[in-house]
């Protein structure tokens, strides 16, 4: 379980994958644990960006006017 961390915030599962991490925590910049992760990893296999707009478009949904 390599693409896995463990989350010093989470209490009952600390254990989340580090894209889900990246991309919901407001932390991922001052936290250690992703960092190190982050450091450990080759260049090509980290996914660049915290923010929605580094996401796939074709996952995006769109809300419609009532």
């Amino acid at each position: 379980m390599e693409n896995y961390i463990i989350c010093e915030k989470k209490a009952n599962q600390p254990r989340i994958h580090v894209k889900i991490c990246q991309h919901r925590c407001n932390d991922i910049d001052t936290c250690q644990t992703f960092q190190d992760y982050i450091r450990s990893r080759p260049a090509d296999e980290t996914v660049k960006g915290s923010d929605a707009a580094s996401l796939s478009q074709e996952n995006v949904i769109f809300p419609t006017a009532a």
